[in-house]
């Protein structure tokens, strides 16, 4: 195919995607909810959201490295942008991820590799997620309502079993030996890769610890800018109950339910904020944090719509 038509072709692709993020949050709610913010807290929130993909790529650009693949922070940069872009299409707020990895792999001999990074790059994100939000849950259990603790503490612990299971057993090795698996040799050969590349990072433990301390900074960033965008809505809600809720929020958005955690994310906070505020307020703040991550969906659009050009 000729480039400038490949070129043509990526560039109406991607602003019909991107108009159909916008569709799909709705012109209505964005314009109501504009109307009742404070403007300079919401730029300074996008500012906020967009300085942590910066973080997060930079965390999994380690990750790379450490594995010997020669590809440059911006390069890296560029496809996290992109993996955000598709995140707003496919299930879950990591569903992007797959075609992130899998852009990423075309450039690298060991397609396991490519994978494994982004896995990793989730998981130390899981593992700083559960660790803020487990300790604020036991040093401020307290502090909120009776049925907000009881819906924190089962999504706080059910992932931390997942993970000793993942890393503890061989529960991935008893799954792929199963009957089913064994008639897809391609797959089952490829997720074994998979698995074993992750195992490997045991070893890089200095580089795990760095990752770590950058997902524990990146996520404390994302509760902070919940209360950012709590003081645009004029919301007088305590920042101790982010420090809980928020961690909740995120792991939630990462089950198989909606788009981009559409209706996930909004619904806990709903669930959980209504307490303090009325249920439409606490609807407006999880809207708010939903229109940062389109916002961020556009402006990975707008990337890989460039980056088409260039090819």
């Amino acid at each position: 195919m000729n480039k400038k038509v490949k070129s043509l072709i990526n560039i109406v692709f991607s602003a019909l995607l991107i108009s159909l993020i916008v569709y799909m949050a709705g012109i209505g709610k964005i314009k109501e909810q504009f109307s009742h913010m404070l403007v300079s807290f919401f730029l300074l929130a996008i500012i906020v959201e967009n300085a942590g993909v910066a973080i997060s790529a930079k965390k999994w650009h380690i990750f790379l490295k450490v594995k010997g693949m020669n590809i440059s922070f911006l390069t890296a940069w560029k496809y996290y942008y992109i993996g955000t872009f598709f995140n707003a299409f496919l299930p879950t707020s990591i569903g992007g991820d797959a075609v992130k990895a899998y852009s990423l792999s075309k450039e690298l001999e060991k397609r396991e590799e490519a994978f494994s990074s982004v896995i990793m790059d989730r998981l130390t994100g899981l593992i700083a997620v559960l660790g803020i939000g487990s300790f604020a849950l036991l040093v401020g259990w307290n502090l909120i309502p009776f049925s907000a603790f009881m819906l924190c503490l089962p999504v706080f612990v059910f992932p931390i079993l997942f993970i000793i299971l993942l890393f503890k057993t061989n529960l991935i090795g008893a799954i792929l030996r199963k009957p089913i698996f064994l008639k897809f040799t391609s797959l089952q050969n490829f997720i074994e890769k998979v698995y074993a590349s992750l195992k490997e990072y045991a070893s890089y433990k200095e580089s795990i610890l760095l990752t770590l301390f950058i997902s524990v900074c990146y996520h404390l960033l994302l509760i902070i800018n919940n209360y950012i965008l709590s003081l645009s809505l004029g919301l007088e809600i305590p920042i101790h109950f982010f420090f809980i809720f928020i961690p909740v929020a995120e792991i939630l958005v990462f089950l198989p339910v909606t788009i981009q955690g559409f209706g996930v994310r909004e619904g806990t906070y709903v669930a959980l904020f209504s307490s303090m505020v009325t249920d439409a307020q606490a609807f407006a703040l999880g809207f708010s944090d939903q229109l940062i991550k389109v916002i961020g969906s556009i402006i990975g659009g707008i990337v890989y719509m460039f980056s088409g050009m260039k090819n």
